[in-house]
This record gives C-alpha cells, sequence and structure tokens, in this order.
C-alpha cells in the first residue's frame, strides 16, 4: 500500500512537472499564426501556482506576450489573450490585440476601438534625444507631454486590419512611446 500511494505521488509530481513545461507555453504560441516559428522563450515569470507572465520571440524580431492564470490564458481587457509587438531597428512598429484564437480584436476601451497600433517615428534624431535622458532615469523621469513636437505618430487598425480615419494625425508622447517599447502595460 506504502508503495502504491509512492507510486500515486510520483505520478502527481510528473504531471504538476509538464504542467509547467515550456511545451505546453510554446503550444499555445503555436495557436497564432500571425507570430513565425520557430520561437524561443525570451522572458518567462510563471510560478509553481501557473501565474504569471510569458513572451517568446522569433528571427523576424516579433515579441508575443500572454499572461496565465492557474495554467490558463488570462484574458485582459475586451477578452485580448495575445499581444504581438513587432521591430525594425530595435525601434517598435507595430501591436496587434489578438483574442483566444488568434484573430485581431478591438477594443472599446481604446482610444477608437483599435486592434492593431502602428508606431512612425518621424523624428528619430529627437526621439533618441528624449530616449537618452529616460533611458539614464530607468523610466522613472517626469517629462512635459511632448506629443505637440510631433515626433512619434501612431496609425490605429481595426479587427479586419483597416486603417481608421480619424479627424487629424495623433501623436504620443516620448516617454509613451518607450513604454511601450519595453512592453510595461497589459490590456
Amino acid at each position: 500500500m506504502k508503495s502504491f500511494f509512492s507510486l500515486l505521488f510520483r505520478l502527481f509530481l510528473y504531471v504538476s512537472s509538464f504542467a509547467q513545461s515550456p511545451e505546453n507555453y510554446q503550444v499555445l504560441a503555436n495557436r497564432i499564426k500571425r507570430f513565425s516559428k520557430p520561437a524561443r522563450i525570451l522572458h518567462n515569470d510563471i510560478n509553481t501556482q501557473g501565474n504569471g507572465s510569458i513572451e517568446f520571440t522569433n528571427a523576424k524580431n516579433q515579441i508575443l506576450r500572454f499572461r496565465l492564470q492557474n495554467n490558463k490564458l488570462q484574458l485582459g481587457s475586451c477578452r485580448i489573450a495575445f499581444e504581438i509587438y513587432y521591430y525594425q531597428n530595435n525601434y517598435l512598429r507595430r501591436i496587434e490585440t489578438l483574442d483566444s484564437s488568434g484573430n485581431l480584436i478591438g477594443c472599446n476601451l481604446k482610444l477608437n476601438g483599435e486592434a492593431v497600433t502602428e508606431y512612425i517615428v518621424e523624428k528619430p534624431s529627437l526621439y533618441l534625444q528624449r530616449k537618452k535622458a529616460i533611458d539614464y532615469a530607468e523610466g522613472n523621469i517626469d517629462m512635459k507631454d511632448d506629443s505637440n513636437e510631433k515626433i512619434i505618430r501612431v496609425q490605429y487598425f481595426d479587427a479586419h486590419n483597416k486603417p481608421i480615419t480619424l479627424p487629424k494625425p495623433v501623436y504620443i508622447s516620448s516617454k509613451t512611446y518607450w513604454q511601450d517599447n519595453i512592453r510595461m502595460a497589459w490590456p
């Protein structure tokens, strides 16, 4: 009887360790057709209870991120499950928000129900000056909103990847772009 419980306990440990394995997280990442494979884990802070976040990256400079709660995909605002960040030359170019099936999903809590935010750095040298100050302070800096200097413009797209037409161009601050670039916020 003692060996039966020992066997049962070892089986439980085996199953528990499988539930936490990176291969299981890869299965979730593989759902996302827009995310190029092969991919590797960039960041993983999922604890033993199966709570936390994970980021995958690939050769195309994409980062796929999602969160888990009790080893299950955690949905954020507006049922957003995944985000893909696209980078080019260390600049964030695009963020896509996706549902649990990997389809673009717009969010009414955002500015215009966008599913995609595209970033255009119109004044790279000026942004690099601001970025140096932000980097030096590790993000802990109060900066005046420089969006009126038209350094970084954003374009929004809906869940069908169609541009959302706005009455005038939208500019964001250098600090907001910096925060988006390092993936500080979750939907």
